[in-house]
């Protein structure tokens, strides 16, 4: 294994970086679109889109996403397929009499029809007689599961529509008198969020006890699984008979010992909706990236990114004095019974600026910063170790005039 440098890391990352620049009035009031995608998983299990949506009279709606896949990268790939085409057909039936409350409706709707109609095909593929190859590649996606993060947005009323199923994050920096303020898009759906927790303890009340685990005194599992919500994933779903039929004659993992009544999971998304004024930047990502930056750091950290790049102050790659990891706050984690993953966050005090694509310098940041040595050493394993380290990310940095 060759050992790399921050050079040679960065290297990595930006294999799949990529940055589109629009003039003005050309996609409405976007200015840039910056993405980026780093792997753990081989193959990646994350997965991003982006497209336009013709409403006919409603004019056209630009799109972008990002798809966490979990379980293997085959659920995602339906979603990055089919998910948007969806909503939009949904759209166009709703859109006679336009309210935030019937696209709303409209994209709830499409959320959810795709969801059943990856079940359904599963289980119809169960029972088919079709060949084993036939069925097993129709039970790909169920086998798997994704979140879903979609937004939407409307150049005639500057309007930005978010959908959340998961664990993928959303958030807009609003142009502030210093910096910019953060305005939270997406609700983590974990077992980390007590209004998560109590809707699914509600659905099953007799097991309200024993639906969610905790570590470290904090909730941290619902069901054995890491999201509240998805997308796939029939372990937890499914009605114990085709359970049976898919793991006695497919090869397929049995249900977790704590599904006694499904359905557990559902694609239901959230949807919030906000009006831009101009100079916002809406930030798309996938939990790898909120693992280690908080909401309010990535906004910072764009903003400040932001005006190096206007004052042409993008450092040099490796540059500054490096930041031992934690901060030095931490010596022996070990000794201290502090696991790796409790004091690898980045604050913004150790964000480097010396990356051209937004997307790339948000990643490099969340694994490591001015931490050059965490940051090396995370990119210099793949597969399988680097699951144990990171996991994918997946970024999209929508800029809007002035921003």
């Amino acid at each position: 294994m060759t050992v790399l440098d921050v050079k040679q890391a960065t290297e990595k990352i930006k294999r799949n970086e990529a940055s589109y620049k629009f003039t003005t009035g050309e996609i409405g009031a976007v200015s840039r679109v910056d993405t980026n995608q780093v792997q753990s998983n081989s193959p990646i299990e994350d997965h991003i889109a982006s497209d336009k949506i013709d409403l006919g009279k409603g004019g056209i709606w630009h799109a972008w996403a990002v798809y966490d896949g979990h379980g293997g990268q085959h659920t995602a790939i339906v979603l990055a397929h089919a998910l948007i085409p969806y909503v939009e057909r949904s759209l166009k039936a709703h859109f006679d009499s336009p309210t935030d409350s019937t696209i709303e409706t409209s994209i709830i709707s499409a959320f959810k029809t795709l969801a059943d109609e990856i079940s359904e095909d599963g289980l119809t593929a169960l029972t088919s007689g079709k060949s084993h190859a036939e069925v097993q590649a129709r039970l790909a996606a169920n086998y798997a599961g994704s979140c879903a993060l979609l937004a939407l947005y409307n150049p005639a009323d500057s309007t930005l529509y978010v959908a959340n199923t998961g664990d993928s994050r959303a958030v807009l920096g609003t142009p502030a008198e210093s910096g910019y303020d953060t305005v939270a898009l997406s609700d983590d759906h974990t077992a980390s969020n007590e209004a998560e927790v109590a809707r699914v303890q509600a659905l099953h009340p007799d097991q309200k006890d024993d639906l969610i685990t905790k570590r470290d005194g904090d909730c941290h599992r619902y069901a054995g699984i890491a999201v509240t919500r998805a997308f796939g994933d029939a372990r937890w779903n499914w009605p114990e008979e085709a359970m049976t039929k898919w793991e006695k004659e497919f090869s397929g993992k049995p249900a977790p010992g704590v599904v006694k009544e499904p359905p557990y999971l559902e694609a239901t998304p959230e949807v919030k909706s906000y009006t831009l004024k101009g100079g916002e930047f809406l930030v798309l990502a996938s939990d790898g990236l909120w693992n280690h930056l908080s909401s309010e750091g990535v906004v910072e950290g764009v903003g400040k990114w932001i005006s190096a790049v206007k004052e042409g102050k993008l450092a040099e790659v490796g540059s500054g004095s490096p930041v031992a990891f934690g901060g030095g706050e931490v010596t022996d984690g070990q000794a201290q019974g502090i696991s790796f993953w409790d004091y690898w966050k980045t604050k913004p005090e150790w964000f480097v600026y010396e990356d051209d694509n937004a997307a790339t310098h948000l990643v490099k940041n969340a694994f490591g910063g001015l931490q050059r040595q965490l940051f090396t050493g995370v990119m210099t394993v793949d597969t399988p170790v680097s699951k144990t380290m990171r996991d994918d990310v997946s970024v999209q940095v929508v800029f809007f005039d002035g921003a």
